[in-house]
């Protein structure tokens, strides 16, 4: 049975693969070019920048309106006090400018007018009813926009007759200017904050829009890649299948050989179908099959299965004492650890020693693998558990999920997973998994 390389020839030699599809493509790890398009603009910042100027003028205002009604408040019930105290004593022989106290007959004429100063404003007329309704008054009342008073009726002595009235009233003025005055000064106050808020919200609203910009990019990114992942296969399993038609007897072996890289085919794209739904199912938060996972013999089994099935590739499996017992999705948790197994296995030649650690640290299950490879360039470091992410001289086969898959389970499991930083005595990478231990 021919080769590989000659089966290909030969299918390309017969034109059964489409001109496209023979062209130089790109490293299968290395996302395609993003299309470049122009993003919409959004009115996301805007109406973040309108919902935090809306919210910090209604506080300003109902914090200045509640004050302002305190203030108000306090003082009338000062100057309601000062008018009892003044109706009792009857007239003072000095009276504050404020006030002013009217003998009205029992018509609602003014028969005397003592005022504590000439500039206050008049006193509202009052009809025989209004005086007799006010009488029967325990408290001041409001007279007008200008005074607050209370009316009593005249004394039957002096002379001073039956049905006259004794009106002692006080102007606020003074009341209404101390309220103006406070609403100016939290006014003046209130401006620093509203540009202070109008700044931080217009940087809030352009930090949404960048997020929001980059998000679309990468998922653009992403779906060119995902796109790129899938049209490799199909265009592979198109090309065998026209071979497989042939029924030239001569052709049998090829053919047959045809028939299993298709299968090959499609067992990967089947795999990279259920990497990409999995991820999906993390994303979107989906719920875990939780239970209680012993770690220690999972990276156990692990580690055995890394040894059995790739004896080439030695891994060291270090525990530390103590329980290792967490609440989780045990078939999540096992491909977590395989998949750091098996990256540090495609990316290091045969022999390169892996070790898988276990430990607990600050109330957190530490899972780490180490190896002694050479390591991963600095320009992948920042963008390693992105997906489709893989390195440029890399030979081995993968989708370049397996990382991506990694971090969505850890993170599912409310942990994270690090690359460490390089280090002079260690070159190989070097990842945790940090897992919250039970409480």
């Amino acid at each position: 049975m021919s080769g590989f390389s000659g089966l290909s020839g030969n299918i390309r030699a017969a034109g059964l693969l489409a001109p496209s599809d023979t062209r130089s493509r790109p490293h299968p790890g290395r996302p395609l070019p993003p299309v470049e398009q122009p993003i919409r603009p959004h009115h996301t910042g805007q109406r973040t920048v309108g919902f935090w100027l809306i919210a910090t003028l209604a506080t300003l205002g109902a914090v200045a309106a509640l004050s302002a009604h305190t203030l108000a408040h306090h003082l009338t019930a000062r100057t309601d006090q000062e008018i009892a105290r003044f109706s009792r004593l009857g007239f003072a022989p000095s009276l504050d400018k404020n006030y002013l106290i009217l003998v009205l007959d029992s018509q609602g004429k003014v028969v005397e007018r003592h005022p504590g100063s000439d500039a206050l404003p008049a006193f509202p007329k009052l009809t025989p009813a209004r005086l007799k309704a006010y009488a029967a008054r325990a408290n001041p009342s409001a007279f007008g926009e200008s005074y607050r008073a209370k009316v009593v009726r005249a004394p039957k002595a002096g002379r001073n007759h039956e049905g006259d009235y004794i009106v002692t009233a006080r102007s606020t003025a003074d009341d209404r200017q101390a309220v103006e005055r406070l609403l100016q000064a939290e006014t003046a106050a209130a401006l620093p904050l509203l540009a202070t808020v109008l700044i931080g919200a217009r940087r809030l609203g352009r930090l949404e829009v960048r997020e929001r910009e980059t998000s679309e990019r990468r998922l653009r990114e992403f779906m060119a890649s995902a796109g790129h992942e899938l049209r490799n296969p199909l265009t592979t399993i198109s090309g065998y299948a026209e071979l497989a038609r042939v029924g030239e007897p001569a052709y049998e072996p090829m053919r047959q050989e045809a028939l299993g890289r298709i299968a090959a085919e499609v067992g990967r794209m089947s795999t990279l179908i259920d990497e990409l739904v999995l991820l999906t199912r993390l994303d979107l938060g989906q719920p875990l099959q939780l239970t209680c996972v012993d770690l220690a013999q999972l990276c156990r089994d692990a580690a055995s299965a890394a040894r059995d099935c790739h004896p080439d590739h030695p891994v060291r499996l270090l525990l530390a004492p103590g329980d290792h017992t967490v609440t989780g999705d045990p078939l999540r948790l096992h491909q977590l650890v395989a998949n750091l197994l098996t990256n540090a296995r495609v990316h290091t030649p045969p022999g390169t020693m892996t070790t898988l650690g276990l430990g607990t640290e600050d109330g957190y299950r530490v899972i780490e693998v180490l190896d002694d490879g050479p390591g991963i360039p600095g320009e992948l470091r920042a963008r390693l558990f992105d997906p489709f992410v893989r390195g440029e001289e890399t030979r081995a086969a993968g989708s370049g999920l397996g990382l991506s898959i990694v971090t969505a389970i850890a993170t599912a499991h409310g942990g994270m997973v690090t690359l460490e930083p390089s280090h002079p005595s260690h070159r190989g990478a070097w990842f945790r998994v940090r897992i919250p231990a039970p409480s």
